[in-house]
């Protein structure tokens, strides 16, 4: 029992274990944010597909990063689920949910920049991770580099339901 669980340590900690790969699959918005000092953003949900190619759970402790649109406008990342983290099944894809604020000015400049009907994003930065529900091997920084594109409407119908009127 003892040799197996060193044999399951020295696996996981020599780098047999796989890396977890994330690819972004959509973003969403998700309403609007109301803070303090005075300060009114939206909220971006990107949604994340995270294959876990290992025979064992791996769970996403934290995240943080930045998520940039258009190549220019650059906010900040620090997603921290709580708890254990979101559990990944061992050989198989679940989807990660990392919220970003995006603050209203800066949507609007989104938006007036905006040439199509979508809006790139890049999503970069580094995930923590545990490794199987009983050892808790815990690992930092795998690194998530990934594109996507949201829906211009969708920025501003969260913008719009603020009443603050969109100029074309």
């Amino acid at each position: 029992m003892v040799v197996a669980l060193l044999l399951s340590l020295a696996a996981v900690t020599n780098g047999c274990a796989s890396k977890p790969t994330m690819k972004v699959r959509h973003a969403e918005m998700q309403g609007v944010q109301f803070g303090f000092p005075p300060s009114l953003a939206v909220q971006m949900t990107v949604v994340m597909d995270v294959f876990n190619p290992n025979s064992y759970d791996v769970a996403v402790r934290a995240m943080r990063g930045t998520v940039t649109f258009q190549d220019r406008y650059t906010m900040p990342i620090d997603f921290r689920p709580g708890g254990e983290g979101i559990w990944l099944g061992s050989d198989r894809t679940t989807q990660v949910r990392v919220p970003a604020t995006v603050p209203v000015d800066i949507a609007l400049r989104i938006l007036r920049e905006a040439m199509t009907g979508t809006v790139p994003y890049r999503v970069v930065g580094k995930a923590d991770v545990t490794a199987t529900r009983s050892l808790k091997i815990e690992s930092d920084d795998y690194s998530v580099d990934e594109r996507g594109e949201i829906a211009r409407q969708q920025i501003e119908a969260s913008i719009a339901a603020l009443g603050i009127p969109i100029l074309r």
